[in-house]
């Protein structure tokens, strides 16, 4: 029965699983919604564009936004 709703993953791609707070998950879904995008493109969107600032950035150079974070 489980095979009859198995995720259907494109090829080339992973699962990536995570938490975040309740309420970010249900404003991101209701945003991604509104703009009619699934909610892996725009979040695989923002990774391309955190990675592109990080690796853009200077050897050494901090963001404002990284100090302090420690999401492993």
């Amino acid at each position: 029965m489980e095979d009859d709703v198995a995720k259907k993953i494109p090829p080339g791609s992973t699962e990536l699983s995570l938490y975040i707070n309740k309420e970010l998950k249900l404003r991101f879904k209701l945003a991604c919604t509104a703009e009619e995008k699934p909610m892996s493109e725009v979040v695989t969107a923002l990774i391309e564009q955190w990675l592109t600032q990080k690796e853009t950035n200077s050897p050494g150079e901090t963001n404002k936004q990284d100090r302090g974070s420690s999401d492993e």
